[in-house]
């Protein structure tokens, strides 16, 4: 069930992988199967702190198949777990030469680089991995994180672009989307972050609150700079479409709402209305 839904499940694993590999005559099993639990016994059992375990399982199956990617990229999980992350790294690219498409041995290369402080090189690894596995979309994901904490908004967008698109449906995609928009902070920017707040908010059925309160605090940016510009009765965007303060007394309304109905059944502390409309009397000018 675990290998069938493609769960992470250490203790489950270890225990049930250690029967199996320390009972192979009971076990009954061919050696192909067998081969099968002790490579999920050694992964498991680093997931478990068990290094040990891991090592004697990797020498038996170094024994077996000497120059197998798979046991090649074990052995550079177990370098990962005693800290000899850079030893680790070399050793997945010593994979690579020689299987340049292997997709996991290319993950682990940008997590070892990654928590080793080499983020420039994590980038440039993650960024080759999706020029081979274009529709991974975690990666993506992992890739807009990783612009976004060196602040490189322009290449995050991008990123979210790529991951709005392979999965439409999903609320908080467009929401994160929206908070690079925000954050860049130009008028066209702002604009489209109104537009993936707004679809973040239809669809969550108004349920995701960084979302509204996205919304909120980007029509009031364009308010003001509408204002800046010297247009303040104009109501509308440069587009010409929705009222720009429209969509954000609509987003504050329902945060109210939330928020009243939640203190109603006792699911909010007293008094945090009062703190809410606080806020967002001072967001909204009102």
């Amino acid at each position: 069930m675990i290998d069938e839904h493609k769960l992470r499940r250490p203790d489950p694993v270890y225990r049930a992988a250690s029967l199996v590999v320390n009972n192979q005559k009971r076990a009954k099993l061919q050696k192909q199967d067998l081969y099968a639990f002790m490579e999920q016994l050694a992964v498991a059992a680093l997931d478990v702190n068990d290094v040990d375990t891991c090592d004697r399982t990797i020498d038996v199956l170094r024994e077996t198949f000497p120059s197998s990617s798979r046991v090649k990229r074990l052995e550079g999980m177990s370098l990962e777990a005693k800290g000899r992350v850079d030893d680790a790294v070399a050793v997945y690219g010593k994979v690579l030469e020689e299987f340049p498409s292997d997709q996991r041995a290319m993950k682990r290369r940008v997590a070892a680089l990654a928590s080793a402080g080499r983020d420039k090189e994590a980038i440039e690894a993650l960024a080759k991995y999706l020029d081979t596995f274009m529709a991974d979309t975690r990666a993506w994901e992992r890739l807009a994180g990783m612009y976004q904490e060196r602040g490189a908004y322009r290449q995050a967008v991008f990123c979210w672009e790529e991951v709005v698109a392979a999965e439409p449906s999903v609320h908080y995609h467009h929401r994160r989307l929206a908070e690079c928009l925000y954050t860049l902070g130009t008028e066209e920017d702002l604009r489209a972050a109104r537009k993936y707040y707004a679809a973040a908010v239809d669809m969550s059925n108004a349920s995701d609150v960084r979302a509204l309160y996205g919304l909120a605090l980007t029509d009031n940016r364009l308010t003001r700079k509408g204002k800046v510009k010297g247009n303040p009765d104009q109501p509308v965007d440069g587009d010409g479409q929705v009222p720009v303060t429209e969509l954000g007394q609509h987003a504050a309304g329902l945060l109210r709402k939330m928020y009243a109905a939640g203190e109603k059944i006792g699911a909010s502390k007293p008094g945090l209305c009062a703190i809410v409309e606080g806020q967002l009397k001072t967001l909204l000018d009102a």
